[in-house]
């Protein structure tokens, strides 16, 4: 399991060095982001593909019947194992199974192994994950920054956060992927943490 990242650290590079998240830093410090452990990974991310263009409540729903039908934790070899008729009756449609196959076999034949992730750049994990149909940038950057917390994560496919920076950089349109990357070069390495105070202070507009 990876070790929980000084955040403290964080907290007094960005009061620092980007005086407009100061005042975050302030409000909500500290951070209680902590990693999450390798067998939570597979769940996670089967999660993450279940909830592709679903409400949450629908999503979580989902998955419980799934882990009904599997047991908990959601193993790759367990999924596989159920058949397609007993997906379908829980609600899953059948490109959903698909993709979730996908994945399980992925993992399950070792294409993927994520006890190897600890080792790699959050490059490589997402070159790799990329790979597998129903796994979008979305998702993978919310892995890589929650579950994984690494601390240089910039989801520029999360809307919120871009909104965020909108409107704290007053700029006249949400910004695309390259423009994020030269608005936040100055918070590196510790972007994830100025995304997760953008995160707090966007809950409690």
């Amino acid at each position: 399991m990876y070790q929980t990242p000084d955040w403290s650290a964080g907290d007094r590079y960005l009061r620092e060095n980007v005086p407009e998240l100061a005042p975050l830093v302030e409000r909500y410090s500290p951070c209680p982001l902590t990693p999450k452990h390798e067998e939570q990974y597979f769940t996670i991310l089967l999660t993450g593909i279940i909830a592709q263009q679903l409400p949450p409540n629908v999503s979580q729903q989902l998955v419980q019947k799934l882990e009904g039908l599997t047991g908990k934790p959601i193993t790759p070899q367990a999924v596989l194992a159920v058949p397609t008729e007993k997906l379908l009756a829980i609600g899953l449609v059948q490109q959903k199974i698909d993709y979730l196959r996908g994945f399980a076999e992925a993992i399950d034949s070792g294409k993927i192994d994520m006890k190897k992730f600890a080792d790699m750049t959050d490059s490589q994990i997402s070159k790799q994950l990329l790979q597998v149909r129903g796994l979008g940038q979305w998702t993978i950057e919310m892995f890589l920054l929650l579950a994984l917390c690494r601390t240089d994560v910039i989801p520029s496919a999360d809307f919120i956060f871009k909104k965020e920076l909108q409107k704290m950089l007053g700029l006249k349109e949400i910004p695309k992927r390259g423009v994020i990357n030269k608005l936040t070069e100055a918070w590196r390495p510790w972007r994830s943490l100025a995304v997760w105070y953008m995160w707090q202070k966007a809950g409690n507009n």
